[in-house]
This record gives C-alpha cells, sequence and structure tokens, in this order.
C-alpha cells in the first residue's frame, strides 16, 4: 500500500488470480490519457484493445514474448477507465460466474506458474466509490451506502486478515475479501458516499476497527471469534439486529429452534424489507434466494454423495447431523455426521468450522451454519433431511441487509455504524 503526497493510499487489488487458472484476457481502454509498458519498456504506439494469454511461460501481447504489461492510466475521471474481461466474481461459492470488469487506475499483468496475475492499482477514494454498490444495489439508500463505503474503508485498512499477502496484494476483487466490481455499478449516490464519508473509518482505541460484515445476519450476529481464529473484539460481539435488544442464548439447541422457528422482527427480516423487494436493492452478482430464513431438503443418497465429494469421506447412508456447538447466532460451529460405511459398520465425520460445515453440506455452498435438521419420513430404509436456517453469510460484524433495512427505516449513517460496532468512534484518518 503506497501513499501520494495528499497522504491517500495506492492499494494493490487482485482481479484475476493465479489459482484461477486463467490463460487469456482480453484488455480494452476508453479514453486517450493511457501509457504502456512491455517489460518496463516504454511503448509510443498502441492499440486501445488487445488480447493476452499464456505461451511456454510468457506473456503473449501479438507477437511480443514478455514478463510484465503495465497499463497506466493517467486520469482519475470515469470516462478514461480499462475493461478486463473475464473475471471471475462470486469466486468458490455458489453464486460464481464470469463477468467483465471496467476499473480506474493502473493495470499489471504478470504471469505465476503458467497462470495469468493481473493486478489493479487504485487510489483507495477511487475504489471505495466502487464497493458499496458491487456489495449492495445501486437503489440503496444514501445511509447505507455511507456506512457500507465506512465499513470497507476500516477493513481494508486495518488490513488484519491479509488473504494475499502472498501475492503482495492489499484485496483480490471478491467475496472472500470484500466486492470490487469496478465502475460498471458506479452511480451518483455512491460517489456521493465515498465523498461524504471520505478518510472515515471506525476505530476501537486508537485502532482502526478489522470490520466485517456478512450478507444477512439472521437476526443475531455472531461472535467473530466464532467465525475466525481470531481474539474476541468488542465491536465484533454477538448484537440482536432489533430495536429489541432482549438477549436470548442461542447456543442452546432448544433455544435456537424456538426463536427460529417463530416470527422474530430483525432489521434484516421481512418487517422491514419485503424479501419480493429485496432483490432490487442487491448487488448484481447476488442470486434470488429468501436470504432471512430458508430451507434445503436432501435425499439420503443425495447427501451421501455431497459429503463424499466435498471432504473424501465415504459413507453407504447418513443415520444423524449432530450439532455439538452453537455460536451466540445460532450458528453450528462445530457438528457431527454419523452413518454407515460400505461394510455396514457405523462411521462418523466431525467438522470444525462454520466455513467447513457451510462448503461440505451443499453442492456448491450452504446459505449459513445456522440452521436446524429435521429427519424426514424414512424410505427404502434411509431417512432423508430438511435444513432449515437463518441468514446467508458468516453473521459477523455489520448485517448488509438489516443496515438496508435500518436505512429503509429512516437510520442514519452513524446510527447504522453504532448499531453493528459496539464502543467504536469514527475518525477522519487525512486529518
Amino acid at each position: 500500500m503506497n501513499k501520494n503526497h495528499n497522504n491517500e493510499p495506492v492499494i494493490s487489488i487482485g482481479l484475476i488470480l493465479p489459482e484461477d487458472n486463467q490463460k487469456n484476457v482480453s484488455i480494452t481502454l476508453f479514453g486517450e490519457k493511457f501509457g504502456l509498458l512491455i517489460d518496463d519498456v516504454k511503448q509510443v504506439e498502441f492499440k486501445n484493445d488487445f488480447n493476452v494469454g499464456v505461451c511456454v511461460n510468457k506473456l503473449s501481447l501479438n507477437d511480443i514474448h514478455c514478463n510484465e504489461i503495465i497499463i497506466k492510466n493517467n486520469d482519475r475521471e470515469l470516462a478514461n477507465y480499462i475493461k478486463v474481461d473475464p473475471v471471475i466474481a462470486g469466486r468458490g461459492f455458489h453464486w460464481q460466474k464470469s463477468i467483465d470488469i471496467k476499473v480506474l487506475g493502473d493495470l499489471v499483468i504478470k504471469i505465476i506458474d503458467q497462470r495469468l496475475f493481473v493486478i489493479n492499482k487504485i487510489f483507495l477514494e477511487d475504489y471505495l466509490m466502487c464497493v458499496a454498490t458491487s456489495e449492495m444495489g445501486a437503489k440503496c439508500p444514501q445511509s447505507l451506502l455511507e456506512a457500507q463505503t465506512i465499513v470497507a474503508r476500516s477493513w481494508i485498512l486495518a488490513a488484519k486478515e491479509k488473504k494475499h499477502q502472498n501475492l503482495k496484494l492489499d484485496a483480490c476483487n471478491d467475496d472472500c475479501c470484500q466486492r470490487y466490481q469496478g465502475i460498471s455499478n458506479v452511480v451518483l449516490s455512491s460517489v456521493q458516499a465515498a465523498q461524504n464519508t471520505r478518510g472515515k473509518v471506525l476505530i476501537h482505541g486508537d485502532t482502526i476497527c478489522d470490520a466485517r460484515y456478512s450478507k444477512n445476519c439472521g437476526g443475531i450476529s455472531e461472535k467473530g471469534n466464532n467465525v475466525w481464529d481470531i481474539n474476541f473484539q468488542p465491536y465484533l460481539d454477538s448484537i440482536i439486529d432489533s430495536e429489541n435488544t432482549d438477549t436470548i442464548d442461542l447456543s442452546k439447541e432448544e433455544n435456537f429452534k424456538e426463536w427460529l422457528l417463530n416470527q422474530q422482527k430483525s432489521f434484516c427480516g421481512p418487517e422491514y424489507i419485503n424479501e419480493a423487494y429485496l432483490r432490487q436493492y442487491l448487488g448484481n452478482v447476488d442470486e434470488k434466494g429468501e436470504y432471512y430464513r430458508w430451507e434445503i431438503s436432501y435425499t439420503n443418497s443425495e447427501l451421501v454423495k455431497i459429503i463424499y465429494a466435498k471432504s473424501g469421506k465415504q459413507f453407504s447412508k447418513i443415520i444423524m447431523i449432530h450439532p455439538i456447538e452453537r455460536g451466540a447466532s445460532g450458528r453450528i460451529l462445530t457438528m457431527k455426521i454419523m452413518g454407515k460405511d460400505g461394510n455396514g459398520n457405523d462411521t462418523s465425520l466431525n467438522i470444525n468450522s462454520e466455513y467447513e460445515i457451510r462448503r461440505i453440506l451443499h453442492k456448491k455452498f450452504l446459505y449459513s451454519s445456522a440452521f436446524i435438521i429435521e429427519t424426514n419420513s424414512k424410505h427404502k430404509n434411509e431417512y432423508d433431511f430438511t435444513l432449515k436456517g437463518a441468514g446467508w453469510g458468516h453473521g459477523a460484524g455489520l448485517c448488509q441487509i438489516g443496515a438496508l433495512g435500518m436505512s429503509l427505516a429512516g437510520k442514519t449513517t452513524e446510527e447504522i455504524v453504532f448499531h453493528y460496532y459496539k464502543k467504536t468512534k469514527l475518525k477522519d484518518i487525512y486529518e
């Protein structure tokens, strides 16, 4: 992370990662204020569109083989941008798809182990005006966009996760860090959200908050240290996503079941935002679905196949799915799956994180680990299962749909961020 003379950082965002195993990319330049360097040699003449591929551990651009291509963008105006196509969105999740992305800033194209590696180097505030409407939709109210921008700025500057430190990136473009889909979704309100909150971050004590967030907490947020291997942070404690702050211990199985099956009035629930109208407020790559309450059913044989594909554990049939430990939001943190092996002997699989539970119990990725298990009627000597759940994502920190509900109810930017991040205050990093 570099800084210019005005102290605004320039950050490095991975658009195409080596793990994407991508061999070709199309680049189109819009505007006239660009420079092109091939292996540090400035090019006097070049086209505004070209394809870059991989050829015998070199980059291939027209008839030139090289190690690195740098496109310099000498203007910060929205009319001067670079289109990159294709780029993966939803990397590794059930909504994964390929999109094109239009970015400000510079572009660096490299090769690692016969695979493309594309980096966008961009000023922090230019990046942030794209994040709010990549994470959520352009039709969201201003206070939601401002809250999301403050949270995104805090998260990337706290730099606690460093998921791509080996690649020397500040973040990638996607959900494993935070969504960045360039300027395609930028509207006046998202530009204003970045301008109105310029430099503002959440701090706890003297430290910028590692302000994490998820799509829908389900009604009660999860403690950050139950999701990640981090120390407890007061600002990532569990909160009731409601005006009603009566506490309930959802780590107890019966409490969670009763709470789940009875209607709750939550900011992220249908009382504040009807799910029939929710889609207009979500990001472009979000899927249609039930975010607050959901259910999914499996036949025994379907579940056997999914568990084997995801974990390598072979059951002949599943007898029971047993939650061992739940977190503050009711999310299952550890579970045991019991069944029979191919010889009819008892066998089991322990799963020890909410992430792995979501990964293993779905062909792509389960919405959350806050669910109860209902054993359905028995047929062919096997039980089928229905998972009835709450929320979408890990549930820690800001609940994006809850923040939307608060915003639609007239809550201010400050009310939203202080609701989700307790014991914090705002600070301007540029002062």
